[in-house]
């Protein structure tokens, strides 16, 4: 998914991706004994790097765990002269008119000496997210290109992390400590969590870098948890997604209980009814808004996110 600023959403799924298209291993260009660091920029909350697609370049790209497979510009695609699949596919996401979609394969992508090759992206058009950060967006690295790795956000540092191998080696064995949680995951058109407790509920969760807010509940989450009332009276805030845009309300839950992480009085976001969130596989979307204040790391092999509070 993709956020222009927090609270606002952006998504972009293709669940017959896999079906179509097969990746090839992609390379690292790196020990094992120690990580490729790349720096990034937040952006609004967004995470954006540069990289080079086939020799050319930078481009700005955005990472998002929530994307599915990966995209480029239109724009972009046609300067690269890509090839692009003759069929044309709905895009999911926020807004109520629904974007064509063609597939196209990069050949290469280099971001700093991590090197990866036949990546399967999207061909969309991103004016509309770019005119929303201020800043021009040439693509968006998704699951196509995180689904072999294991990579880890410092916000602090402002920097990727690639590993060959986690640097949570046990942790899978071992209980969680006071500063480190680890929780695991399976991939569903994102990073898919079954249990997280809103005000008390028990709701799924996606853990989305592409969402500059820190919660959003879908319409079906606002109705189970009682919240019609709250989410009519509050601000409204404007959204862009790849079909277009949408308002939602901004609000405030009671509390969130994710594993041993907790807060009271977390902002949040209420999508409303026919806005390309009505039918998601879960009812909360976490983005950086709340992922900033740690070390997260998503081992997309291992199936496994862990949460680290940094050192003061």
């Amino acid at each position: 998914m993709f956020a222009a600023k927090p609270g606002s959403q952006w998504a972009f799924y293709f669940v017959f991706v896999l079906l179509l298209f097969g990746v090839t291993p992609a390379a690292f260009a790196q020990t094992r004994s120690a990580p490729v660091e790349v720096p990034f920029e937040l952006v609004h909350n967004q995470i954006l790097v540069q990289a080079k697609i086939a020799g050319k370049g930078p481009y700005t790209l955005l990472l998002d765990t929530g994307t599915d497979p990966s995209a480029i510009d239109l724009t972009v695609a046609k300067e690269l002269g890509l090839g692009l699949d003759s069929r044309s596919y709905p895009a999911s996401g926020g807004g109520s008119v629904t974007q064509g979609v063609q597939l196209t394969r990069l050949s290469s992508l280099e971001l700093g000496s991590v090197v990866a090759r036949d990546i399967v992206a999207g061909v969309v058009e991103l004016k509309k997210m770019a005119g929303k950060l201020e800043r021009p967006i040439h693509g968006v690295l998704g699951y196509s290109f995180l689904k072999d790795r294991i990579v880890q956000i410092d916000y602090a540092a402002s920097k990727l992390r690639f590993y060959l191998q986690s640097p949570y080696a046990t942790i899978a064995n071992s209980p969680n400590m006071v500063n480190i949680v680890a929780m695991p995951f399976r991939y569903e058109n994102g990073v898919m969590i079954d249990a997280v407790f809103i005000n008390g509920e028990k709701l799924k969760a996606t853990l989305d870098t592409g969402s500059g807010g820190a919660f959003a509940l879908t319409p079906e989450a606002v109705a189970l948890l009682g919240l019609e009332d709250q989410a009519q009276n509050r601000a409204v805030e404007k959204s862009v997604g790849y079909n277009g845009e949408f308002e939602s309300k901004s609000g405030v839950l009671k509390s969130v209980r994710l594993g041993r992480l907790s807060l009271e009085s977390a902002p949040a976001s209420f999508w409303p009814t026919g806005a390309g969130h009505d039918k998601e596989k879960y009812q909360v979307n976490i983005g950086n808004g709340f992922f900033k204040d740690y070390l997260m790391t998503f081992d997309f092999r291992g199936k496994i996110v862990v949460f680290e509070q940094p050192d003061d």
